[in-house]
């Protein structure tokens, strides 16, 4: 049985799987990937700034796509933001 951690984690890997595998590769959320994924995923974010200025930041190695391991910036900033706000209520 997985813990509620390990349970987190793998969820956080099957959403980017599921916008990642839309052309196929299982490593690369490309510019409309990733646009779909906020706005699906994290519309509150949204708001604040949009899927070019997310795509530009997030794609350090400047690819053209955004790998997994970049994508876990994404989930760190949404987390912290995220935890601040429930921390404001």
């Amino acid at each position: 049985m997985l813990t509620e951690l390990e349970s987190a984690i793998n969820s956080i890997i099957d959403v980017f799987h599921n916008y990642s595998l839309e052309k196929g590769n299982y490593h690369a959320l490309y510019r409309d990937d990733l646009k779909k994924l906020l706005e699906t995923e994290c519309p509150r974010y949204m708001k604040k700034k949009d899927a070019d200025t997310w795509f530009k930041e997030l794609d350090i190695n400047s690819d053209g796509a955004v790998n997994f391991e970049e994508f876990l910036i994404l989930v760190i900033k949404v987390g912290v933001a995220t935890h601040h706000d429930i921390h404001q209520e």
